[in-house]
């Protein structure tokens, strides 16, 4: 009979939020958290794991092509969270590593009396791992 196995893993993104782009300059907010549970069809020593990061953007310019160019700069710093979420769970619990799906998804907030109008990042990534021997049992 296989376990059933739980863990939550923060990830908190601190400079990478930062680089996001020139032109948002007030700080966002990134959050990550992660759930792992093990797979039945691919062995008792693989697991998946769930890392879902969102971030807020303020948006200085509410044009469309501003708009659109914030979002790609956005889903970017999404992409390379996923990226690198990879080396955290080698780094804590994970053997090996690989990215098996990602989602990611964008949201303007333009509410007339909220000051200034906000972009949602929202991602949500799927690696499959297996664990170190001394990992999370």
């Amino acid at each position: 009979m296989r376990k059933f196995r739980s863990l939550i893993v923060p990830v908190l993104a601190g400079a990478a939020i930062a680089a996001l782009s020139a032109t948002m300059i007030a700080p966002m907010i990134s959050t990550a958290s992660a759930s792992m549970r093990s797979s039945l069809l691919q062995g008792p020593e693989i697991v998946n794991v769930n890392v879902s990061f969102n971030s807020q953007v303020p948006l200085a310019d509410t044009s469309d092509d501003a708009i659109a160019d914030t979002q790609r700069t956005g889903r970017r710093f999404i992409y390379r969270m996923a990226v690198r979420e990879c080396a955290v769970l080698r780094e804590t619990i994970a053997q090996t590593c690989r990215l098996t799906n990602l989602n990611v998804s964008t949201n303007v907030q333009l509410q007339p009396n909220r000051s200034p109008p906000m972009l949602n990042l929202n991602g949500n990534a799927q690696f499959a791992i297996s664990l170190k021997s001394d990992g999370a049992n």
